[in-house]
């Protein structure tokens, strides 16, 4: 990636940007470890999808002037915070404070500033939780702390950023009041949806809990059924007749009304 024609740092500036890769690749491998970790555990995918970029030198060269310091390599690497930027979409919003807190948690990242949007949105309505990280990258040689800007966000917030992003390109960051409005009414909608969503995934999650405990109700029912079944099974018959005896006998017999017939009860392994 070239910079601006009038900047000749270009040995520079290829060192810095080899830094700024080497970064984006660390996370990508700390973010996919960590997915792969969460869906093994809790049979759940956090993450939709990751995309990363370093930003162009003309975007880098107009934040510069913007803030009226000199375009240097050295300037960007002290004040270009998102240089190197990683894009990361959630389901619901309470997977990106869930993943913002695993990244926070590695060892080797350091959180050096949070913006959340989330709970103060732009007056756009803009909405995104933003960190700037440094990672540390290993040369041959050397070890670097390197800047990383990370922003989570779900599908909706993505999808309402992606757009406002072309709109107000065509317009050159001077769009109609009404298309403002317009835009920020569209926002209000999504964090609704959002809202929504994330409410709905939380009573199929207390359905599913209440599924298993009733499975394993059953299954222990069951279980306690087979038990008993196999410890004694009851079997029934009828007694044998008694032979012919002398009347004298059978009136004896009678009286003390010891002939009758009736049922034998026995159960295996009990008497």
């Amino acid at each position: 990636m070239e910079l601006p024609i009038f900047y000749d740092q270009r040995e520079e500036w290829n060192n810095a940007l080899l830094l700024y890769d080497a970064a984006l690749k660390e996370i990508n491998t700390k973010l996919e470890i960590l997915n792969n970790e969460f869906k093994m555990a809790h049979q759940y995918n956090p993450i939709e999808h990751i995309t990363s970029r370093i930003k162009t030198p003309q975007s880098i060269a107009k934040k510069l002037r913007h803030n009226d310091r000199e375009l240097t390599v050295e300037n960007i690497i002290k004040y270009i915070n998102d240089v190197a930027g990683i894009r990361i979409i959630c389901s619901f919003t309470s997977d990106i404070y869930r993943i913002a807190d695993l990244i926070a948690k590695q060892s080797d990242v350091k959180v050096l500033k949070i913006k959340d949007y989330i709970m103060s949105p732009k007056e756009n309505g803009y909405t995104s939780y933003h960190m700037i990280v440094s990672i540390p990258v290993f040369l041959s040689n050397r070890t670097v702390d390197t800047k990383v800007e990370i922003q989570i966000r779900t599908i909706a917030m993505d999808f309402w950023a992606s757009l406002e992003h072309k709109i107000y390109y065509k317009f050159e960051g001077n769009a109609p009041e009404h298309i403002k409005k317009e835009l920020k009414e569209c926002s209000d909608i999504v964090s609704y949806l959002d809202q929504k969503m994330l409410s709905l995934n939380e009573e199929i999650r207390k359905c599913n809990i209440n599924l298993e405990e009733q499975y394993q109700r059953e299954l222990i029912e069951n279980y306690k059924n087979v038990v008993a079944e196999s410890f004694g099974t009851i079997v029934e018959e009828e007694e044998e007749p008694q032979p012919k005896e002398k009347p004298a006998a059978q009136k004896e017999e009678k009286s003390k009304k010891i002939n009758k017939k009736g049922r034998k009860r026995f159960i295996f392994g009990m008497m």
